[in-house]
């Protein structure tokens, strides 16, 4: 009994001794490093929490393919030429969250992940690389389904990387002011299946067709496989226009729809000048082909950017 009782008072001993250590370890130093001050601030139509130093300045960077109307930035010290959190519209009739702009600049598609805001939801691509621009960038898209996207940019040089953190850390407070979002971003798995499938079908034939027609040079045979193509177009178009989307990606599927229904007229006008032996009709209905085709591929471009791969 009276060793129990030891034993139980040693233990307590113990304890206590690492609670005060504990205790010293995190508040030994609390008057050297002492939180930085934070205040809610009103930067453009969003409010945000950021630290006191991260003050207004009078212009951001420019982000090259980053057209921000009326941009509102803050920066250390008010000093935006290293380190910024930009705010502001991207203008409105874009099928995607990003502009095709910046997307040209980019040397891959970006990858889209939905992240929780504190009455929203955003789209986030991290790490973007743009040529002529030095800065580690993070853009957040926050969509308006009946009006101009909120656009976010946290960037900073690799001499101010700490600041990108502090950045995100300001974009995680941000709300929206004048704009309630009822709508998720996430992408939906079922519609997702049924996208892959019609889009897989025509890729697999349009590659295989492709290929066999770039390596005959007998105009009848081109013919026969443009009006192919142009059948397997107009069937994926007509399977487009029977799916419901989710309301977020209805611009991107309409914008794909009409994509493809282009490249189905540019394979019909392909067909029909390889029957006429016509070769300048056939040369501009080749060119035809080839922007069409384009189009299709930047429309399938937009939905990877709302996290449909």
């Amino acid at each position: 009994m009276f060793e129990a009782n030891r034993l139980r008072t040693a233990m307590a001993v113990v304890l206590v001794a690492v609670a005060i250590v504990g205790y010293l370890a995190g508040h030994g130093h609390s008057a050297a490093a002492a939180p930085k001050k934070i205040r809610s601030v009103l930067v453009g139509t969003v409010l945000v929490d950021a630290p006191a130093d991260w003050q207004q300045a009078a212009a951001p960077s420019a982000i090259p393919g980053l057209a921000i109307v009326r941009p509102v930035v803050l920066a250390p010290q008010g000093d935006a030429a290293e380190t910024g959190f930009v705010t502001g519209q991207l203008p409105a009739g874009q099928a995607g969250p990003l502009p095709s702009q910046l997307l040209a600049q980019l040397p891959a598609v970006p990858h889209a992940e939905v992240v929780n805001l504190v009455e929203s939801q955003a789209y986030r691509y991290a790490g973007l690389s743009i040529p002529g621009f030095a800065r580690q960038l993070t853009v957040y898209v926050i969509p308006n389904l009946g009006g101009v996207p909120t656009v976010v940019a946290c960037y900073a040089s690799s001499r101010a990387s700490v600041d990108t953190a502090t950045c995100e850390r300001i974009v995680a407070t941000l709300t929206l002011v004048g704009h309630s979002q009822s709508y998720d971003l996430t992408p939906e798995p079922g519609y997702a299946r049924q996208l892959s499938r019609i889009v897989g079908s025509l890729d697999a034939q349009r590659a295989v067709l492709r290929r066999e027609m770039h390596q005959l040079a007998v105009l009848s045979t081109v013919r026969q496989l443009a009006a192919r193509l142009a059948e397997r177009f107009a069937n994926t178009a007509t399977s487009l226009a029977l799916m419901e989307p989710p309301l977020v990606v209805s611009r991107a599927q309409a914008s794909l729809k009409s994509a493809i229904s282009q490249a189905h007229e540019a394979y019909v006008a392909l067909a029909d000048a390889a029957g006429a032996r016509n070769p300048s009709l056939y040369n501009a209905a080749r060119a035809q082909v080839d922007e069409a085709e384009a189009g299709v591929d930047s429309a399938l471009e937009t939905f990877a950017t709302l996290g449909y791969r």
